[in-house]
């Protein structure tokens, strides 16, 4: 039953799975059946699932270990025997292979309604329209960042009140999961819960009956064991094997850089072949050996965008070891679906890094070339 799904699911399914306490969290409103599953605190405008549920209000349990979040699970259904698990996937991941998830920077992960999401965004952009005019009529340019910035935050909760998502963070500073209404006239709500140990990629299973009628949706956050014998435990392998694996991740890396001796790659096609847009194209052979092209486009990128104003450094930066550190980072993220949203989190944290001032779509646009 577990063939396409974490083993502990079995278990689940069952009612075995004695040493987590399960907690019953807020009932979860879908008015239009397409649920969400993403870091509300990042990521709040992501696809929905491809299936979509009958339209209701369903329960949300969170199942905790250690005091850790180790998955969350939408009931929907109150009876019926799972007689299979299904990993959910959204919209262009029908041939991704293994299990699909979502991305976590903010180590929180949530449930909710599409259409929610839609009304919560559309208020949100009218309301920075009008915090936008206000500005303007003030006189608040928007040459000066900071000033413009602070004063934007101001007015937008002089004129909206409090954002409903900043309460995320302080219901689960007390308990397991969090509410938040987010579209008031229909009670449109969300409900959060920390993603296990924290940020990372995290997968979600449809718990099906003999039929294929979906009972729960159900989101594994990494913390418990397969419960079976996995033959590929890095506890059963040797050194030699370890070193052989390594020798292949360094060869990967390797290949995604453009090889040792660099070459000269157009624009940034290698940059893109690193974040999963396809395979890097061939380089042009050198008859000297330079810097990888990869950290040579990495640089220019930067550079572009201190130019274009789109991101200010700290007086005094080392250019080259930073144009390093963002590489790495990067090749990170391989095969993401948002790599300029987790690019802009990661400049914002940067010692090196005043200001960015890019949108996360602005350095996806520029990341993927």
């Amino acid at each position: 039953m577990a063939e396409d799904a974490p083993n502990w699911l079995t278990r689940l399914a069952a009612g075995e799975l004695e040493e987590v306490k399960e907690v019953e969290a807020a009932k979860l409103k879908l008015p239009s059946g397409r649920i969400v599953a993403c870091d509300p605190l990042v990521f709040l405008g992501s696809d929905p699932f491809q299936r979509e549920v009958k339209p209701g209000t369903y329960d949300v349990l969170v199942g905790v270990i250690a005091g850790e979040t180790a998955y969350a699970r939408l009931q929907l259904a109150k009876r019926g025997k799972i007689a299979s698990w299904a990993v959910a996937r959204c919209p262009g991941e029908e041939d991704v292979e293994g299990w699909p998830g979502y991305g976590v920077d903010s180590g929180v992960g949530c449930l909710v309604d599409r259409a929610t999401v839609e009304a919560y965004m559309a208020s949100e952009e009218a309301l920075e329209d009008e915090v936008a005019k206000k500005l303007a009529k003030d006189g608040i340019e928007p040459s000066d960042a900071i000033q413009y910035h602070e004063a934007f935050e101001t007015y937008r909760a002089e004129m909206g009140g409090d954002d409903p998502l900043a309460e995320v963070e302080p219901q689960l500073a007390d308990t397991p999961w969090a509410e938040v209404v987010l579209e008031p006239k229909k009670k449109g709500n969300l409900v959060a819960f920390r993603s296990g140990a924290g940020d990372g990629v995290y997968a979600s299973f449809w718990g099906l009956d003999k039929s294929g009628k979906p009972l729960c949706l159900v989101t594994d956050f990494g913390v418990l064991e397969p419960t079976d014998d996995d033959d590929d435990s890095m506890d059963d392998l040797d050194l030699g094997e370890l070193d052989e694996l390594s020798r292949e991740m360094e060869s990967e890396i390797e290949r995604a850089m453009g090889g040792p001796r660099g070459g000269k790659l157009s624009g940034l096609e290698a940059l893109a072949a690193a974040l999963g847009a396809g395979p890097p194209p061939e380089p042009e052979p050198e008859t000297r050996q330079g810097p990888s092209p990869l950290f040579v486009q990495t640089k220019q990128l930067i550079q572009k965008w201190v130019k274009e104003e789109k991101l200010e450094l700290e007086d005094g930066v080392n250019l080259d070891a930073f144009s390093e550190a963002l590489l790495e980072k990067l090749v990170s993220l391989q095969g993401h679906r948002n790599p300029g949203a987790h690019v802009g989190e990661w400049l914002l944290e940067r010692n090196e890094v005043a200001d960015v001032f890019a949108s996360d779509d602005e350095l996806d646009r520029d990341l993927r070339g």
